[in-house]
């Protein structure tokens, strides 16, 4: 049976993970508290709108030696700071949307918060540092709280993200464990000396394709398939029908070409490690890299479009608006996948989810080509394949 997780147990499970570079956090108490707050706040609107909003917990003097030594990071502090609870948070919520802008809150006594200030960052630091290219001192490594979506909040230290609380669940992983191991067959990488770099754009390009659609709250689903795999699958009869196929021109994919012209450039810098290709410098590889994230706007932006987007292991979008034509499962349950290597299975029901769940259920029961990753209306992320005649998903909260 799930567990549901209050304020204080995710108080007790962000101490238990809170990094030891960190600033200190507040008491126990007064976390508590902070986190109540925000939760409470979460489920609020401000003129209609839902309440999303950044804090950090930072006194006022480390913030002022913070911005002192960043370069674009400015305080903004009040001549009367504020109780710290959810209808201030409601009706300051609109300052801070951005990841670039966050509440600054304190300890006022040993039994309160108050909101003292906003300290504003030279950039969109979220955003960023799921993208791999944040700055390190973007922010100071203290206590930070995106309230996100009614009852989701994300906890972070600095910008490395620690814990997250969705749909009363906690989840420590976050996006920073994206399964990669589940879309190995689904690639195709040509050279051994850029192996990882390679596997790593990947995860980069749909890590952000799925972010976007997760930020506009539209859903979508993407199908992945192996390039020998498409014409059957996409054929006449096939599993997959495309209300837009897309075809390539001339001699070459849409996006392969791009993707290789990257690979070429690094190996011409001699970069064979995701750090090094991250940290260049190199104008002819970043000119490439944002055509890549580019390539990920593209892929939001035709998940957005009824029906599923299949992508195939050459990086090449083999169309959108898809309907997938599967049979009914002959089951009564598919399997949770309860670490990222989908070792310990639990088995549910097989109607618990969403039409574009059981859409993807029965994709994934009738072909063992197929790779769904389904993005819910509420955020929530499932990564859905067969395995040994077997339905598995893993559910990833923590975006």
């Amino acid at each position: 049976m799930d567990q549901h997780y209050y304020p204080p147990d995710v108080a007790v499970a962000l101490q238990g993970r809170w990094p030891a570079q960190g600033l200190p956090l507040p008491p126990l108490a007064l976390l508590i508290s902070l986190i109540s707050v925000a939760y409470q706040a979460s489920l609020l609107s401000e003129e209609g709108r839902p309440v999303h909003s950044h804090l950090i917990f930072l006194p006022p003097d480390q913030a002022v030696v913070h911005a002192d030594n960043s370069h674009g990071t400015h305080v903004l502090a009040l001549s009367h700071p504020r109780a710290c609870n959810e209808q201030e948070l409601r009706r300051l919520s609109p300052t801070v949307q951005r990841s670039s802008s966050l509440l600054a809150v304190s300890e006022a006594a040993q039994t309160s918060l108050q909101i003292w200030g906003m300290l504003l960052t030279s950039s969109p630091w979220e955003q960023e540092a799921e993208d791999g290219y944040a700055p390190a001192d973007s922010l100071p490594p203290a206590l930070v709280l995106h309230v996100r979506a009614p009852g989701g909040l994300v906890f972070y230290c600095g910008r490395t993200r620690v814990l997250t609380l969705q749909q009363g669940r906690i989840e420590g992983h976050g996006f920073l464990h994206f399964p990669a191991a589940w879309t190995r067959k689904y690639f195709t990488y040509n050279s051994q000396d850029t192996a990882e770099i390679a596997e790593a754009m990947v995860m980069h390009l749909l890590r952000r394709a799925i972010t976007r659609v997760r930020s506009e709250r539209h859903g979508g689903m993407l199908v992945l398939v192996p390039a020998p795999a498409v014409d059957e699958l996409m054929g006449p009869s096939g599993l997959l029908r495309p209300k837009y196929r897309v075809q390539a021109l001339g001699t070459g994919g849409q996006y392969s070409a791009l993707f290789e012209a990257i690979l070429q450039r690094t190996r011409q810098l001699g970069l064979t490690s995701w750090s090094q290709y991250q940290e260049t410098a190199d104008g002819a590889l970043r000119a490439l890299r944002q055509q890549l994230d580019e390539f990920a706007e593209v892929l939001a932006d035709l998940m957005g479009v009824d029906g599923a987007a299949v992508l195939s292991s050459r990086l090449d979008v083999a169309g959108f608006g898809v309907e997938i034509h599967a049979p009914l499962i002959s089951t009564n349950c598919v399997y949770r996948a309860l670490d990222v290597d989908a070792v310990a299975l639990r088995a549910e029901a097989v109607d618990t989810g969403g039409t574009r769940h059981r859409a993807a259920y029965r994709l994934c029961f009738a072909s063992t080509d197929c790779l769904v990753i389904v993005v819910s209306q509420d955020g929530a992320v499932k990564f859905v394949r067969q395995r040994e005649g077997k339905v598995v998903f893993w559910d990833q909260l923590a975006v």
